[in-house]
């Protein structure tokens, strides 16, 4: 099956998926991808500070454990990393970041370059909902 085939085929999201897969694997075969988990709890990011290599790319995972629906946002972070994600929800297109409601996760793949990002909660009232991830 061609690309032109296979793209009329699958949805963009799933064109996404599938590039996302690809990458992972092989970013993954040298076994030098780091991971990291953070907790989204009402009003807090645990952990609230994360140091990673610069050196290795990075799967970063974000699980909702709170009551409340969250938003994972930092911008320079995606923009460094030239990471690019699907708004899968209408909720999502009205907000900056990736809204991620109880019991669900988002899992992002990505070699920052080094450098200190922030990463908040944009939803209203969650203001002091905040980390830092500091890449070496």
């Amino acid at each position: 099956m061609g690309s032109s085939q296979l793209s009329s085929v699958l949805p963009v999201i799933g064109r996404i998926s599938i590039l996302g897969l690809a990458a992972s694997a092989l970013l993954a075969c040298d076994g030098s991808m780091q991971t990291v988990s953070l907790t989204a709890e009402d009003f807090r990011f645990t952990p609230d500070l994360v140091r990673v290599r610069a050196s290795a790319p990075l799967t970063l995972s974000v699980y909702n454990a709170g009551r409340e629906v969250h938003e994972f946002d930092s911008a320079i972070l995606m923009y460094a990393a030239k990471t690019s994600l699907p708004k899968e929800t209408p909720e999502s297109a009205s907000t900056p970041g990736i809204v991620i409601r109880p019991g669900q996760s988002l899992r992002i793949v990505m070699a920052p370059p080094a450098g200190t990002y922030l990463y908040i909660c944009r939803r209203k009232g969650h203001a002091n909902m905040t980390g830092t991830l500091i890449v070496e």
